[in-house]
């Protein structure tokens, strides 16, 4: 073990400071799924004046419930984001054996840097999952079984907060335990679930069903990667997703290849090799902060100083680049057409003559707007168009508590047709013989049971388009951002 020096010390405290300030001033909570944690804290505080869907698991967003209500706002997030990330850190450090190297790539990990500002269970999850990792490593290593039941109880608890893990488990599975009794595998599986208990107590005390959260967050994962999603939002991937989930990865990843390297840790290798695997197929830049660790840890040793050179090079490029929007979204908002993250630095790196800039923030602008309509028409319900989910938009925004409920345009439309079905799925069997009978299976999502919004007296609509794909309503009012509608009395 290398004691760490002043001048490295240094370094770091100077990074995590800058890191911190650029977390907490930017505007920039995160671009996907933000409404499916944010809300929920909302929700469970009794302030968000609308139905809370989500496709993930609620355990994240329920454990930010009391700051959340407490201070209105979403910062709470923030820092825990920042936490988790500063444990990475320091976890990858120990695990190392107190490494300077490994202490400083994983410091300057683009990937840690991309995350910080995000309102995500990835940076939680993907501590866990670390610790799970090492645990399992010690498992192969000294044949311990309590260290396997310390892997899988941290991997139950990182999926417990995360869904995504749910796909890299089988991958830590093939990886570590192939050469091992099918019973190891089957301990591993019993405490995963054991550590997913909070998550399975929740959804029971919820939805009265134990496996609610995961059911749905696998259907929509396969609806997603399949169909596109329900509501045909497009595919997980294309080329710029691809290139920036690969810009991403640690780059002398590749060194693991090399044979001797690959049957040093053969085991771990195999699982980088795999969950890379999975993450360019998925081309999500979120999902690298679970392997960028991992593989950190897995190539230190084998970087000489050239090495490690360019590899601390590539990372400020990048982190430059990261970091770019963030600091420009602390007093402009970046506007693009695609709203994803990804999509800012592709328009700052090859667009940036056509980059528009405002100085006023749309979420500030439609707070704004929902003041003026609370004052105007309180006590009501509004629909809200036109994409099924923008009343999440609202609902996350608003704090003042004088709007009576908003509504999703879907469920407002599904009300009206009198059909509470959105989708169902059949899968039969196909008899080859003289036989009287074929064996259905059937799945179908729905509007809830016990909706007890009254439609009918449903009378205004907001929109932010100024065409309203709702037959009925006419507009009276335009707002900042909103415009409002009321439904015809004739």
């Amino acid at each position: 073990m290398i004691e760490l020096d002043t001048r490295t010390k240094g370094i770091v405290i100077s990074l995590l400071v800058l890191l911190s300030l650029i977390t907490f001033l930017t505007n920039f909570y995160g671009s996907t799924d933000v409404h499916d944690y944010g809300g929920v804290a909302k929700f469970f505080s009794g302030k968000y004046d609308a139905k809370i869907r989500t496709s993930h698991s609620y355990l994240y967003g329920f454990i930010h419930t009391p700051l959340v209500g407490l201070f209105e706002n979403y910062f709470t997030f923030k820092v825990t984001s920042l936490l988790s990330l500063i444990l990475i850190i320091y976890s990858v450090y120990r695990i190392s054996g107190r490494d300077r190297k490994a202490l400083l790539l994983i410091t300057l990990s683009p990937i840690v840097w991309y995350m910080a500002p995000w309102v995500s269970p990835i940076q939680l999850a993907s501590l866990l999952f670390l610790w799970g990792w090492y645990f399992i490593r010690e498992y192969d290593s000294i044949g311990t079984i309590k260290n396997l039941i310390y892997s899988a109880l941290l991997v139950g608890l990182s999926w417990a907060f995360w869904d995504g893990i749910l796909f890299f488990v089988p991958l830590l599975m093939i990886s570590f335990l192939y050469d091992r009794k099918l019973l190891h595998s089957v301990y591993f599986l019993i405490f995963v679930l054991i550590g997913s208990l909070p998550r399975m107590i929740l959804d029971q005390a919820l939805f009265g069903f134990v496996l609610f959260t995961p059911v749905r967050h696998i259907g929509a994962s396969l609806a997603l990667t399949f169909f596109g999603g329900f509501y045909s939002k497009g595919s997980l991937f294309g080329i710029h997703k691809f290139l920036t989930v690969i810009l991403f990865i640690p780059f002398y990843s590749f060194l693991i290849l090399k044979r001797g390297i690959f049957l040093e840790n053969k085991k771990t290798n195999i699982f980088i090799l795999l969950a890379i695997m999975l993450i360019v197929l998925n081309s999500q830049i979120r999902f690298v902060l679970l392997v960028a660790p991992i593989a950190i840890l897995a190539i230190f040793k084998n970087l000489n100083r050239k090495k490690f050179i360019v590899q601390v090079a590539i990372s400020l490029i990048l982190i430059l680049i990261v970091i770019n929007p963030y600091i420009i979204e602390t007093k402009y908002e970046i506007l693009t057409t695609d709203k994803t993250s990804h999509a800012r630095f592709w328009a700052l790196l090859f667009n940036i003559n056509n980059l528009k800039l405002s100085s006023d923030f749309t979420k500030d602008l439609i707070s704004e707007d929902l003041k003026k309509v609370s004052n105007e028409f309180p006590n009501e319900i509004f629909v809200v168009g036109n994409k099924p989910d923008d009343y999440q938009i609202l609902a996350d925004l608003y704090w003042s508590g004088e709007i009576e409920e908003f509504v999703s345009i879907q469920d407002y439309n599904m009300d009206l047709s009198g059909n509470p079905v959105l989708s169902e799925k059949i899968i039969c069997s196909e008899t080859k013989i003289k036989s009287r009978r074929d064996i259905c299976a059937s799945m179908l999502i729905r509007k809830a049971f016990n909706d007890k919004t009254d439609y009918d007296s449903i009378r205004y609509a907001l929109s932010e388009e100024k065409d309203l794909d709702l037959e009925g309503f006419s507009l009276i009012r335009e707002y900042d951002k909103l415009y409002l509608f009321e439904k015809d009395l004739n």
